[in-house]
C-alpha cells in the first residue's frame, strides 16, 4: 500500500479502462465494473490493485499475491489464479509503468517565487517558474516555463533550463545547458571542474577546465551524481539516458540516446558512450575508448578496452559475457576439486 503521506494517488479505475490503457486482453473478468485502487508488485500488492509478471519463472508468484489483477506477456490458466483478473499485454513491464503512472501521478506544477531567494530581477515576478526558499540564480540564466528549482540550489551565470525540468534540492549547475522534461534529483553536481593536470616533479599543475555541459531532452540524473564539465568542448548525455544515484562522468564524456546507467558507474574522460547502452552497478570505463551502441556490462565490470556494438561484457578487464560465464564454471569446478 502507498502512503499517501508521501506521494500522491490518483483514481480508482475500473479494470476496463485499465485494459484499454495498455490494449490488453482481458482473461478471468467475472465482474466487468471491478475497481481498481492501486499497483503495486506481485509481493506487496493487496487486495484491489493491480500487479505484474514480466519473466515466466516467476509467474507462480501469482498463486500466493493478493492482488485483485496482473499484467503478463501471455496468458497461462494453469498458472493465474481463477479469482485474479488477467490482462494480457506483448510487454508486460512497460504496460505496468504506464498503469502505475496513472495512479501515481507527478506532483501538479504550482508557479511560486520564494522571497528567501537571490535571484536576478526579471524573474522576481515569474508566473511561469517555481523557484523554493534559499535558491541563488546568478545573472544571465535562462529559465524556460513550467521550470522548478527546489530549495537551496545554485544556478550559476548564464545556465540554460528547458520547459517542465525539476531540479531537486541542494543542486549546484554551472557552465551548463539543460534540455527539456530533465528530472534532476537532490544533491546532484553538474558543470564542476574536471580532474585536469600536468603532474610534474613540483607538484600537479592545474588544467584550466574551460568547457561545458550539454544535457539533452527527457534525462534522468540520480541523487549526488557529478557530471564535470569538459576541458575544452563539451561533457555530453543525450536524450533519454537515465542516470541513478552516486554516478561520476568526468570531462568531456560524450553519452548517446537512452543510456540507462546504474549507481556507482564511474566514467573517465573523455570516453564515448553510444546509443542504447546499459550499465550495471560499479561498472567502471576507461577514459578515451568508445562504448559501442546498445551494448551491456554487468555489475562490477571494468571495461578498459573499446567494445564492438551490442557487445554483453562482465568482469576486470571486461571480457565476453559468454567467456566470463564459462571461466567462473571453470574455476569452481577446480576449486570444488581441489577441496574434496
Amino acid at each position: 500500500m502507498v502512503n499517501e503521506i508521501f506521494h500522491s494517488v490518483s483514481g480508482p479505475f475500473s479494470i476496463v479502462e485499465i485494459a484499454k490503457l495498455i490494449n490488453a486482453k482481458i482473461y478471468n473478468l467475472n465482474n466487468k465494473n471491478l475497481s481498481i485502487s492501486g499497483a503495486s508488485d506481485v509481493d506487496n500488492a493487496i487486495p484491489g490493485e493491480i500487479t505484474f509478471i514480466t519473466f515466466n519463472n516467476t509467474i507462480g508468484k501469482l498463486k500466493n499475491s493478493l492482488a485483485s489483477a496482473c499484467i503478463v506477456n501471455e496468458y497461462d490458466e494453469n498458472s493465474i489464479p481463477k479469482n485474479m483478473v488477467c490482462l494480457e499485454v506483448s510487454n508486460a513491464h512497460i504496460a505496468y509503468a504506464k498503469v502505475a503512472q496513472q495512479f501515481y501521478p507527478k506532483d501538479k506544477f504550482i508557479p511560486k517565487i520564494s522571497k528567501l531567494s537571490n535571484l536576478p530581477d526579471n524573474y522576481k515576478k515569474s508566473t511561469t517558474i517555481r523557484v523554493d526558499d534559499f535558491v541563488v540564480i546568478e545573472e544571465n540564466v535562462i529559465l524556460e516555463n513550467n521550470v522548478s528549482i527546489g530549495a537551496g540550489c545554485f544556478i550559476g551565470k548564464g545556465v540554460k533550463i528547458g520547459a517542465n525540468s525539476s531540479i531537486g534540492k541542494n543542486v549546484t549547475i554551472e557552465c551548463a545547458e539543460i534540455g527539456r522534461n530533465v528530472l534532476i534529483y537532490s544533491g546532484v553536481r553538474i558543470g564542476q571542474s574536471g580532474f585536469g593536470f600536468a603532474p610534474s616533479s613540483e607538484g600537479h599543475i592545474k588544467i584550466p577546465q574551460v568547457g561545458n555541459v550539454v544535457i539533452g531532452n527527457n534525462v534522468e540524473i540520480g541523487s549526488n551524481s557529478c557530471i564535470d564539465r569538459g576541458s575544452n568542448g563539451s561533457t555530453i548525455i543525450g536524450d533519454g539516458t537515465y542516470i541513478d544515484n552516486l554516478v561520476h562522468i568526468a570531462h568531456n564524456v560524450n553519452i548517446g540516446k537512452f543510456c540507462a546507467i546504474a549507481g556507482q558507474v564511474g566514467i573517465a574522460g573523455s570516453a564515448i558512450i553510444e546509443d542504447y547502452c546499459m550499465f550495471g552497478g560499479q561498472v567502471g570505463i576507461g577514459g578515451h575508448i568508445t562504448v559501442g551502441k546498445a551494448s551491456q556490462a554487468g555489475g562490477q565490470a571494468g571495461i578498459t578496452k573499446s567494445l564492438k556494438a551490442g557487445s554483453k561484457v562482465s568482469g576486470t578487464p571486461a571480457i565476453p559475457l559468454i567467456q566470463y560465464h564459462r571461466q567462473a564454471l571453470k574455476l569452481k569446478k577446480i576449486v570444488k576439486g581441489k577441496g574434496s
